[in-house]
């Protein structure tokens, strides 16, 4: 008992607390959800002393060089880091070519018709405010400022005073992390535990692709490529350097933040040298000064999230080609010296990837912490000691263990790399296509219905051209016009069911008249004369509320407001990108089913862009290279690429236009025009419209949600059988 007492004091904290928190996770489940508040305060409390220290270890590590040493070590710094970005860049390209084969497709989202944030670099690195800076928690403005200051003092004979005081604080601040350190296993515990309790399947598997790519990247990265590289170059061995990380690394994994941190990292290369009798004044200060720089700087471990933009290009169906590697590289490194949240949407716009794809690394970035947190804690240790070894004049390749670690790291790369495909080939091949996400979808809420395949004769009479809510409800039906093939307002799913957004409402608007409902089809140049003739009570399928038809039938209040779009071949994408680059084409064909009124006003001002009308969406699919493209709404036009995954969706930069969808219903029917009005009102109110657009336009939990898995269920559900 004593030995076993012994090897757990010896032992990390850190560590068992994961490990702990781990398990506690995946026995518990969901019922350990309740830790999540107590590791986030952890998280608020370690980040009591972080802009301080920053501020503090800057100016005194600065402020104690004299002028030959900063340049001398600058330098020397700053080419550490750029062999650093070369080596770490080529090993994420080379990732980037483990992708497998995919047919691409995805719901619509609002993101993609908003504009793309511009990247203010002179508000995220000019300190115009330095208080400013420090309480919007702005780090690169505010290491700029303390370098600024710094350096400053360096040539000021008088700065001893305020450096001895600055060197206090900074003192008081360590001994205050190191106290929250002794703490902060209980942080982890709650931390990893509520995360892996509630971590859902459908959270893993909705990007698992993504997920295994960027874990093999990292995992070369923070096991091999940059440890390897320390022990090959400097006097540090591989295990030494495992176990001075350790703390840092855990802590990163388990908050998935790098920022609270960094003293523990600073303190850490300080105590490894010390302990290895290779400590000096100036180690210390480079340690310092570097670690706030480096963190500031593009690391490694957020160049990883470039994955993420690989995998969205590949996803969409627009993956990065060889050519393209260059432009994308400098955009990254110029992009992520702000904010990752700032860097991506960008470089999804620089790549034309659909700016909605960002909504999918918001999905996953919980996840994704757990690898770019603890690369970049490995990244910034790395990079420190490297510029310590360099500036002594200490590094070299001529050992032995020296060529054994980088003949091991070139060796391992082929191999994480083919795990990466391999494990991607076989989920990309047993993931849901997007097809069947989208024709698997059903109305949750339906009353007895009647789907017809033509109009019936009695229809035709015209007798039931007056109808009104007395007459719908004595009859006990409620006839509604549909388009065929309008997704995804109506249309056939896999089961030969008639589902849809507007199909959905059409089955909420029976129940509340207590009737069953009939559908029957029409064709869109048949509106007018199959509502006014009384073949149907209302005409439901995003139709389009136009000046033209407004003479002839009566619309709702809108139900929805669309975007109009253009629908074409992936690689045609580009042509349509911006407006003023389409009306100067030489001549452009498009293809159309609704719209004539605004589009008739396009053919008039661009004589070179004509339109050819079409029955049915499915004409166009049908001889496509009929037409350059296909006139459609955003919503819609995401929707037929899932089916067809081939084609892509643009919104022409400054021809953005959008248009309201109703209900029509014919010219003499007031009373029922009157009633649907009031209906779409009371849906709206309640929510109705809102959860069938966020259902059948988003795809919002068009997958069942599975029940979270937990050893606690299992062994309950094995008991009561």
């Amino acid at each position: 008992m004593n030995s076993l007492f012994l090897f757990l004091k010896n032992r990390n904290w850190m560590l068992w607390a994961l490990i702990a928190g781990v398990a506690t996770g995946l026995i518990f489940g969901e019922r350990v959800a309740f830790l999540q508040p107590i590791g986030n305060g952890f998280v608020k409390l370690m980040q009591i002393t972080i802009f301080p220290y920053i501020v503090v270890s800057l100016i005194v590590g600065l402020g104690k060089f004299n002028p030959e040493q900063v340049k001398s070590i600058l330098f020397k710094a700053a080419t550490v880091m750029l062999c650093l970005w070369i080596v770490g860049l080529t090993a994420i390209w080379c990732f980037a070519l483990t992708l497998p084969q995919h047919d691409a497709g995805t719901f619509f989202s609002p993101a993609l018709i908003s504009p793309a944030s511009p990247i203010n670099f002179a508000e995220q690195y000019i300190p115009a405010n330095p208080f400013a800076s420090l309480a919007e928690g702005n780090v690169p403005a505010i290491v700029i400022f303390c370098i600024a200051l710094g350096s400053a003092l360096i040539a000021n004979k008088r700065k001893s005073t305020v450096l001895d005081f600055l060197e206090v604080i900074g003192q008081g601040l360590t001994v205050m992390s190191k106290k929250i350190i002794a703490i902060f296993p209980i942080g982890i515990f709650a931390m990893t535990a509520s995360t892996a309790g509630t971590l859902s399947v459908e959270q893993l598997n909705n990007l698992q692709v993504y997920w295994v790519l960027v874990l093999c990247l990292g995992l070369y990265l923070m096991l091999v490529l940059m440890p390897m590289l320390v022990a090959a170059f400097t006097p540090i061995k591989y295990r030494d350097l495992i176990g001075v990380m350790r703390n840092a690394w855990i802590t990163a994994f388990s908050t998935g933040n790098v920022f609270i941190v960094l003293p523990v990292i600073t303190e850490g290369i300080k105590e490894h040298l010390r302990q290895t009798q290779q400590a000096d004044e100036q180690a210390d200060h480079i340690a310092e000064v570097l670690v706030p720089i480096a963190y500031t700087f593009p690391s490694l471990g957020k160049l990883t999230t470039l994955m993420f933009v690989m995998f969205a290009a590949w996803l969409t169906g627009n993956p990065v080609t060889i050519p393209d590697i260059p432009h994308v590289t400098l955009s990254a490194m110029l992009s992520y010296f702000a904010n990752v949240h700032i860097a991506i949407p960008f470089l999804l716009d620089t790549l034309k990837i659909p700016a909605d794809s960002y909504q999918l690394y918001l999905s996953m970035s919980v996840l994704s912490a757990k690898v770019v947190s603890p690369t970049t804690v490995i990244y910034i240790f790395s990079f420190v000691f490297l510029s310590i070894f360099y500036c002594r004049k200490q590094l070299h390749l001529k050992r032995l263990r020296s060529i054994y670690y980088v003949v091991l790291l070139s060796i391992l790369l082929p191999g994480f790399m083919l795990t990466s495909y391999s494990l991607n080939t076989y989920l990309a091949g047993h993931t849901q296509a997007a097809n069947e996400a989208i024709a698997n979808m059903v109305i949750a809420d339906k009353v007895p219905a009647h789907v017809l395949n033509h109009v019936p004769k009695a229809y035709q009479s015209g007798k039931l051209s007056l109808t009104n809510i007395e007459v719908i409800q004595k009859r006990n039906l409620l006839r509604i016009g549909y388009l065929v093939d309008n997704v995804p307002f109506s249309y056939f799913n896999q089961k030969n069911e008639l589902v849809g957004f507007d199909i959905s409402l059409a089955h909420r608007l029976a129940d509340d008249l207590h009737v069953e409902v009939e559908f029957i089809p029409f064709k869109k140049h048949q509106l007018n004369e199959y509502l006014n003739k009384g073949y149907f009570d209302i005409a439901m399928s995003g139709l389009e509320i136009n000046v033209v038809d407004l003479t002839k039938v009566r619309f709702s209040n809108h139900v929805l407001q669309l975007q109009l779009a253009l629908l074409t071949k992936d690689h045609e994408l580009q042509r349509f990108k911006h407006k003023d680059e389409i009306t100067q084409l030489d001549d452009v064909h498009l293809a159309h089913v609704e719209y004539e009124p605004i589009l008739n006003k396009v053919t008039q001002q661009y004589p070179n862009i004509h339109f050819s009308r079409l029955n049915n969406l499915q004409q166009y699919f049908a001889a496509p290279e009929r037409f350059d493209a296909l006139v459609i709404s955003a919503e819609a036009g995401f929707a037929w690429s899932m089916f067809y995954p081939e084609f892509g969706v643009v919104v022409p930069e400054g021809g953005a236009t959008q248009y309201p969808v109703g209900f029509a219903i014919a010219k003499r029917n007031l009373d029922l025009l009157s009633y649907i009005n009031a209906w779409l009102d009371i849906q709206k109110a309640n929510g109705q419209i809102d959860k069938a657009y966020r259902y059948w336009i988003l795809g919002q939990g068009s997958t069942k949600k599975q029940t979270r898995w937990s050893l606690v269920d299992t062994y309950t559900r094995q008991t009561t059988q």
